[in-house]
């Protein structure tokens, strides 16, 4: 996705939901079902609550419910009503049931009403106030300002990490002979291993650029982030690469007035436009020594934030990455989750995937395998040309898995097959095909890979130990498994 299209994908955010008849008594009272953009964790629920998996069914509709998702609301009234899980409960029955009344469809269905007026007097007391309890809470003012960030001074991603290797990208000489001048905008994750992958360009003003951009990164190494002392996935470094023909000094004076001519366009309220100046704030302090202000109008992730209820998916998007990573705000990975459902049910790939790595890592956010392989699944099948990055990761994961019930080589082979040999990200195609091809039990072919692998990380300077390694292990016979 480029900066060019930063309002595409967006849907309606009340969602479409298919509803079951259903009534007070236990035997009949029926659970919401909902379709089209449904959130993971509600689909997860009814597919808990299908195989009778009631604990899994309450914590999956307790997360939506959080999140303001009425659906799930009213399923958590119905559990308590029926005592599945929970103990029979028609307080708790009411108050959830209330709450999901917010819409008019589910208010006019009296659910709700009809175990009230069956309580006693202290009953109906009680259930007011839980039900004032919960709205207070998950009322979508209260939701909205829950998710609010604490903003804090510029500290980037890429400022935090301890680059090893640095290699500069290359002037294309045929740009040069024509006196092409351009930039190219750049984001990428930096892997367990100190190397990159999952290059995404944002924004490239000529194709030239992005090749030779792409070209200095994949060399890149840094000293590995550790999160609760094991190294971990850093996903959203970025930074911009200018081309210039002479040696041009971005001073405070030019800085200040490009983002002056920004700001005065974000003023009109345009998500477009917030979009664009949270955009030069949040990448200015990684090509220059401009610093923004935490607690002024310069901090990105305030227009950010206003583009995104404006409803720009891909400000929902970035702003739950920089909350994520703690860019200019304090790290919250609730807050973080928030923003990234929210742009993820606007299908925004990029979204969708980031959330699949890390619910599937548990490095950031608490890790759930079901609801990382849902949003990896959906990033994959999405028809975007951003999907590439996610059909290697889950091909990867299918074939690598260490639980064989996750593992599925066919399917792996499928996705593979999918995306061109000659993808940019060469280390990550290759690798991943040499271990989709030994979980297909071609050792052949996986040496084959892996070799091709060797030879491209030696091209770039990178550490050879771990494709050794591996490439050992095919050798032998030997499938690879990795745990996540």
């Amino acid at each position: 996705m480029t900066a060019a299209n930063t309002n595409t994908g967006r849907i309606p955010m009340k969602m479409t939901r298919t509803l079951f008849r259903a009534c007070v008594c236990a035997a009949a009272l029926s659970l919401m079902s909902l379709s089209g953009t449904a959130r993971a964790d509600f689909e997860l629920g009814m597919k808990y609550y299908e195989q009778s998996n009631f604990e899994k069914a309450f914590y999956e509709f307790q997360q939506a419910a959080k999140f303001g998702d009425l659906a799930a609301q009213y399923n958590l009234g119905v559990m308590y009503f029926r005592g599945e899980f929970v103990s029979k409960d028609s307080i708790h029955a009411y108050a959830w049931l209330a709450l999901a009344a917010q819409d008019a469809e589910y208010k006019e269905r009296d659910l709700h009403l009809k175990i009230y007026k069956g309580l006693s007097d202290e009953g109906k007391k009680s259930a007011d106030l839980l039900y004032q309890e919960l709205y207070t809470k998950f009322n979508p003012a209260a939701i909205e300002q829950s998710m609010v960030p604490v903003y804090a001074g510029a500290s980037s991603l890429s400022s935090r990490l301890h680059m090893t290797k640095n290699v500069n990208p290359k002037y294309p000489q045929s740009m040069l002979r024509a006196g092409t001048v351009g930039w190219v905008d750049i984001f990428f994750t930096v892997n367990k291993e100190g190397t990159t992958r999952d290059h995404q360009v944002y924004y490239s003003t000529n194709a030239a650029f992005t090749d030779v951009v792409i070209d200095a990164v994949r060399q890149w190494q840094y000293e590995p982030l550790t999160i609760a002392g094991k190294a971990a996935d850093i996903h959203g470094v970025k930074t911009r690469f200018h081309f210039l023909i002479t040696d041009t000094e971005f001073n405070g004076k030019k800085i200040a007035k490009v983002l002056a001519e920004q700001k005065e366009k974000a003023l009109s309220g345009s998500a477009e436009a917030q979009f664009f100046y949270a955009y030069y704030l949040d990448v200015l302090p990684s090509f220059t020594k401009y610093k923004p202000k935490a607690e002024s109008d310069e901090n990105a992730n305030k227009w950010y934030q206003l583009a995104a209820s404006n409803g720009s998916g891909v400000s929902s998007f970035l702003l739950g990455q920089n909350v994520l990573n703690g860019n200019m705000c304090v790290p919250d990975p609730d807050k973080s989750m928030a923003w990234l459902l929210k742009a993820a049910n606007q299908n925004i790939v990029d979204a969708q995937y980031l959330l699949g790595q890390e619910l599937l890592s548990g490095a950031h956010l608490k890790k759930n395998e079901d609801q990382g392989m849902y949003w990896l699944n959906k990033a994959a099948m999405s028809v975007s040309k951003g999907n590439i990055a996610p059909k290697l990761r889950l091909a990867w994961i299918l074939a690598t898995h260490p639980d064989k019930t996750m593992r599925n080589g066919a399917l792996a082979l499928t996705y593979l097959q999918s995306i061109d040999p000659e993808h940019k990200d060469k280390q990550t195609y290759y690798r991943t095909a040499a271990a989709v091809y030994a979980e297909n039990a071609d050792f052949n072919a996986a040496e084959q890979w892996q070799g091709k692998a060797l030879k491209d990380a030696q091209s770039l300077g990178l550490p050879l130990d771990i494709l050794n390694e591996q490439l050992r292990g095919y050798q032998n016979k030997q499938a690879l498994r990795e745990t996540l």
